[in-house]
């Protein structure tokens, strides 16, 4: 096997390994990690190129490894490589040379090797209508005039219309009035019996107590899992947070097994993020 492959399975096997043990802490840690590689202000090849600067100077091996593995992937050039790594020595000094050294072998040893598309951009376009678009009708109805719900149901009929494999789309509320628990706000699809939740039970209650998003490719692998109808197949949803605090939750139901692709969660999250203005904080 190459050793873009050997080095990405076993780290796979090992990202298994901690969430076995991980608590909400640690879980929310690695979330935050991956966000912010994400294309943002700076595109994913910088950001990535960012991270080989800091691993080098931190001497980190496996971390300097990912980094040039995530930027053959994204594109960029040894040209590129070797400003970087220069870059790296100029800050952390001559102790960098020996991880320079390894870092060019393994740059050297993944010439050759198959580019894996970036994820986003492809995953984005391959659904009906773009992600990007649809983000910028979210915002559109946020900033509209009329009554918060009217907003927040607009926002469920519109991505369960334009993305096939969203079946069920709805918000959950934290109830300021309630001991931790959700309460179903407006949602476009089947009647659910569960209108509230408590923080802990089922995946919404999950997401919930452990602040963080959740994608459940195959709910019947799930022992928490509240059961909404037999038809639901695979879940997802992001947390709503308002001042550091999780004030909601946007919950998609699919009727098909493994729909979900990281494009979908990054959408989702970012829609989290626009209609946090609708949700009230209680401390």
């Amino acid at each position: 096997m190459s050793i873009k492959k050997d080095f990405m399975e076993e780290r796979e096997t090992l990202n298994e390994k901690v969430f076995d043990y991980a608590g909400k802490e640690i879980k929310r840690f690695f979330s935050l990690d991956g966000q912010m590689y994400r294309k943002g202000a700076l595109d994913e090849s910088t950001k990535e190129m960012m991270g080989l600067v800091a691993s080098a100077v931190l001497r980190c091996d496996d971390c300097i490894k990912y980094h040039l593995i995530r930027c053959y992937d994204l594109g960029v050039t040894g040209e590129q490589i070797q400003e970087v790594l220069g870059i790296a020595m100029m800050v952390g000094g001559s102790i960098v040379i020996p991880h320079t050294r390894r870092a060019f072998k393994v740059w050297d040893e993944l010439q050759g090797s198959p580019r894996e598309a970036p994820e986003n951009p492809e995953e984005i376009k391959a659904l009906p209508e773009t992600f990007e678009k649809l983000l910028e009708t979210v915002k559109i109805i946020v900033r509209g005039s009329f009554e918060r719900d009217e907003k927040l149901y607009s926002i469920c009929k519109l991505l369960k219309e334009k993305v096939d494999h969203y079946d069920w789309v709805g918000f959950y509320e934290v109830d300021p009035k309630a001991e931790r628990e959700l309460v179903l706000g407006p949602y476009v699809g089947d009647p659910t019996e569960h209108g509230r939740i408590k923080f802990g039970e089922g995946i919404c209650g999950q997401a919930a107590e452990q602040e963080m998003s959740f994608v459940v490719q195959d709910v019947s692998k799930e022992t928490n899992y509240l059961s909404c109808s037999p038809d639901v197949k695979s879940e997802i949803l992001a947390p709503i947070f308002k001042a550091g605090k999780v004030v909601g939750e946007i919950d998609i139901d699919s009727h098909r097994v493994e729909p979900f692709t990281d494009a979908d969660q990054t959408f989702l999250e970012q829609v989290a993020e626009e209609v946090a203005t609708l949700f009230s904080f209680s401390s």
